[in-house]
């Protein structure tokens, strides 16, 4: 007789919790019960040494407004007032001093001339992604289309010479734990560029770029060839699906590597003396250039902090938010029409990709003293995951919050975060999103799936490896979406 196996149910603390969820999508169903009975809900972790741990994870709007615009009594991992050891984050790309002094900088390097420059920039690259594979008719959106243009956009950012860009795409995998299969985070066996074509920093970088042997103890899990080591996987750290498990945007802290980037670092600083013999209109040179009083020039080893955390954006916050964007649409093509025939809510759209996918599904913070959120009480040193990916779908606060909706208006999500430590590079997330919808939706007609997308195994990064999509092309007609001329 044929025994009968009975599952078990899983609590919806378990799949909220672990990244094996969210390889089938963000468990949108779980979070709102656990939304609609409690605000504040404790969710015990697994660690590997399996020493008792957990979390308070926060899941209404208003919560996470309140944890987020309040850095002094919820320390973000790795800052000054962290001192609970779990974090993975890079302690000089999260410590307040830095943060302010990049922040005062920003407003600078962010001022008109520099963005309508930038974006004008964006928008080209975007069209040329786009319009490279437009007569084809069908390619892998992720992979094709939107993989290049953060990067790109992030080496016109910093001012980062030609022959040098490829160096950036090594950097932000690894910064953001991202390892070549087998190899531990922070390692990787070859480069993949020739130096003899970059410039004497870039071949002084590789140089110094470190390389290991396979270290099972830190190589990321599933061995080679599995999604967990393909570009797009995630580190060792995210297999546990812990609150500091890779987390980078929008607090702007990069995920810490085993072995450091020492390339990355003395690329920095030889790229920062460069500005200041050769300045331009980019971030670099606004960063160097300025001096006096609180303004002086950032030093050099703190550059590394400023290329952590927009390799971070990068790579998950733009690219997510692209490729969620492109689903979204997919799924919903009387939203495509109308936003057709209404150009005008190009930038609504790229809000409420923002909300809808929440690129960002969970950020950490710990409590600095005792206090309350929720009206649970929360003791000093307890952590705290804000569920950002709830709170952009709080019933209160959006209705119809499953809905995708090209005009809603008002749209408060807190997808690029809140508060003094809001993603430092939102604008650019912007600009990015907006110059790459606008592409498509020029260049792409009857745009349809080709195939399964496939999703991050993350429950911190609602990201997708593959998106197989097919399109009729528009042709070189006037863009109606973009601004630049054809």
């Amino acid at each position: 007789m044929t025994q009968r196996r009975v599952a078990t149910p899983v609590s919806d603390t378990d799949l909220i919790y672990s990244p094996d969820t969210y390889v089938r999508g963000v468990p949108y169903d779980a979070l709102a019960r656990l939304r609609g009975s409690t605000p504040v809900v404790w969710i015990e972790e697994r660690p590997a040494d399996h020493e008792p741990a957990g979390f308070w994870a926060v899941l209404r709007h208003a919560d996470a407004c309140h944890v987020l615009h309040n850095p002094k009594l919820f320390a973000a991992r790795g800052s000054a007032d962290d001192d609970s050891g779990h974090g993975r984050g890079s302690t000089s790309a999260a410590a307040p001093p830095v943060r302010s002094r990049l922040r005062r900088r920003l407003p600078r390097a962010f001022g008109a001339r520099n963005v309508e420059g930038l974006a004008e920039r964006i928008e080209r690259r975007a069209y040329a992604l786009v319009d490279a594979v437009a007569e084809k008719g069908e390619a892998d959106f992720a992979t094709e289309i939107a993989a290049d243009l953060p990067l790109l956009s992030f080496a016109d950012l910093l001012g980062v010479p030609d022959s040098d860009r490829w160096l950036l795409s090594d950097w932000s995998d690894r910064v953001t734990g991202r390892p070549v299969a087998g190899y531990p985070v922070g390692y990787s066996p070859e480069t993949t560029a020739d130096p003899a074509a970059c410039t004497e920093m870039a071949r002084r970088a590789v140089a110094a770029r470190p390389h290991g042997p396979l270290d099972p103890e830190t190589a990321a899990p599933g061995g080679p060839g599995t999604e967990a080591t393909a570009r797009g996987g995630q580190g060792a750290g995210a297999a546990q699906g812990g609150p500091d498990a890779g987390a980078t945007a929008p607090d702007g802290s990069g995920a810490e590597t085993d072995g450091g980037l020492p390339d990355l670092r003395l690329y920095a600083g030889e790229l920062a003396e460069y500005k200041r013999r050769h300045p331009a209109e980019d971030l670099m040179t606004v960063l160097v250039q300025h001096s006096g009083g609180k303004n002086g020039p950032v030093p050099a080893e703190e550059f590394e902090s400023l290329f952590r955390m927009f390799a971070a954006a990068a790579n998950h916050t733009v690219q997510g938010g692209l490729s969620g964007g492109m689903l979204a649409l997919l799924k919903n093509p009387a939203e495509v029409s109308r936003l057709r025939a209404d150009p005008g809510l190009l930038d609504g759209t790229v809000e409420e990709v923002l909300r809808w996918w929440s690129p960002v599904i969970r950020v950490g913070r710990t409590a600095t003293a005792d206090t309350v959120v929720g009206n649970v009480p929360v003791r000093k040193g307890e952590r705290l995951v804000v569920w950002l990916a709830s709170a952009n779908r709080d019933e209160p606060v959006f209705e119809e919050p499953a809905r995708f909706d090209v005009g809603r208006a008002p749209n408060d999500h807190v997808a690029l975060g809140r508060g003094p430590r809001a993603c430092l590079g939102a604008h650019l997330v912007r600009m990015q999103m907006r110059a790459m919808f606008a592409a498509v939706l020029d260049r792409f007609d009857a745009i349809e799936p080709a195939g399964d997308a496939r999703r991050l195994r993350s429950s911190v990064h609602n990201g997708i490896t593959h998106l197989p999509i097919r399109w009729q092309p528009r042709g070189r007609a006037p863009e109606a979406f973009g601004t630049r001329s054809a």
